[in-house]
């Protein structure tokens, strides 16, 4: 949330751009702090950030650059895919090759190629490896600000490597190499500030180094850092050669960024979208394609609905409760389904298949449970209701049975789609909410269709 102050600024900054007063609004923006610029830029509209951003790169492309690196990822994807190709070449040539890879990937085709030509031909090599690489990769994450010496250095030429080192690198460790740049050992700079001048370095190394190899995918990497509490990670080849480091401000970063896809999924949408704030027919395009699936799996529905209207003519209030028993058994399979998914996801529940049986047989007994008492008090309900007991008994185990299969397929599908490999929180979202309620009803209506002679009465 703003500041008043910020919120006055901010304001300030609109009335002036709706005025078309851009001299005066030069004027300010020349003279507002970065930071401040970073936390108004959250509040404003997609077509205000464009040309606020656009007006400071003609004044200030050193302060626009800052401004854009500052930005949250959608913020920085979404201007850029606004500007005219060119522009948003020069603000981006300003940002260095790591910078750029870890949006590149995000960026349309036109402005990676774009980007491509503009650089040096070493470079260009680095960055098309980050494309290809592909969006989960660790590659973008990869940062060759890190010191490495070898182990025969002593520690005052170690100190002297140090003083002399780039302001901008963060000295926490100092890595080992041997004479082929492979990661041999680690120490840090506790242990080389109260060493003896004269010590070497591979005596007080410490062997036992965690590591992350260059083709492993961010989910690795945040289970690493997570499960030994790192604050930076050295980087190896396929050949053990040291290639860089991962800093935890990095890994932060990738876990808000898989935990915004998670949701995006849950709900049958794509992270994409954000970017995509003003062309309304491609974001209906990212959606379309799991509305049709719910579209599809709700005919089903339905086709199942008709093979039972016998039973519904015969006894009509069998429909009143129809959505009731889609409402309660949606929640136990999406609730099942999305701590599956999550303890998937986080190694919590490990996919052995005796392991995660285990977890399901506990969803299922947790589901026997609220099913027994939910089917209890809404067959009551439903039989004052409706005067007759029957009903309220066909009601009861109509739920009963929905809740605890719901329960099972909800745990069951992310499983299954780890197992062919895809991501569990798929399995979250609009398959497991269409395919519970085919279920649902075809269980409904089928045990109303069994107690149909008693429902007459």
């Amino acid at each position: 949330m703003l500041t008043p102050t910020l919120n006055v600024l901010k304001e300030t900054f609109k009335r002036l751009l709706y005025k078309g007063n851009y001299r005066v609004l030069e004027r300010i923006l020349e003279k507002t702090h970065k930071g401040d610029l970073v936390a108004i830029f959250r509040y404003l509209s997609h077509q205000e950030r464009v040309k606020i951003f656009q007006i400071l790169m003609n004044i200030d492309i050193e302060k626009a650059s800052d401004l854009l690196y500052d930005l949250d990822e959608d913020i920085q994807i979404e201007i850029l895919r606004a500007l005219p190709v060119k522009e948003a070449v020069r603000i981006l040539i300003t940002f260095s090759t790591g910078e750029i890879s870890k949006i590149i990937d995000k960026l349309p085709v036109e402005l990676q190629n774009a980007i491509l030509e503009k650089l040096a031909e070493e470079e260009k090599e680095e960055l098309q490896k980050f494309i290809s690489y592909g969006e989960d990769s660790i590659a973008p994450l990869i940062s060759e600000e890190y010191i490495a010496v070898e182990e025969e250095k002593t520690v005052e030429e170690v100190l002297n490597i140090i003083r002399s080192a780039p302001e901008d690198i963060e000295v926490i460790y100092i890595y080992v190499v041997d004479k082929k740049e492979r990661l041999i050992g680690v120490v840090s700079i506790k242990e080389i500030l109260t060493a003896p001048p004269n010590a070497q370095i591979k005596d007080i190394m410490t062997t036992d180094v965690i590591s992350i190899r260059a083709d492993a995918t961010k989910s690795e990497a945040i289970d690493i850092f997570q499960r030994y509490d790192l604050l930076i990670i050295p980087v190896v080849d396929e050949n053990d050669e040291l290639i860089g480091v991962i800093y935890i401000d990095d890994i932060l970063d990738a876990i808000t960024e898989k935990t915004t896809e998670d949701f995006f999924k849950m709900a049958g949408a794509q992270e994409e979208e954000l970017f995509y704030t003003n062309q309304i027919l491609k974001t209906a395009k990212l959606r379309l394609p799991w509305l049709l699936v719910v579209v599809f799996g709700e005919m089903v529905s339905a086709f199942i609905i008709s093979m039972f209207d016998f039973t519904i003519r015969q006894f009509l209030p069998i429909v009143f409760f129809l959505p009731l028993v889609a409402a309660v058994s949606g929640m136990i399979s999406s609730q099942s389904a999305i701590i599956t998914a999550r303890g998937l996801s986080t190694g919590k529940i490990t996919e052995y298949f005796k392991d995660f049986l285990n977890f399901l047989l506990r969803e299922v007994k947790v589901a026997l449970i609220i099913a027994f008492v939910v089917a209890t008090v809404v067959g009551a309900i439903s039989s004052l209701w409706l005067s007759t007991h029957i009903i309220g008994v066909v009601i009861g185990t109509a739920l009963f049975l929905n809740v605890v299969i719901a329960a099972f397929t909800g745990g069951l599908l992310p499983y299954i789609s780890l197992k062919v490999h895809k991501d569990p929180t798929v399995a979250t979202g609009p398959i497991t909410l269409t395919l519970n309620d085919i279920l649902g009803i075809l269980i409904y209506l089928g045990s109303a269709t069994f107690f149909l002679e008693y429902l007459k009465v």
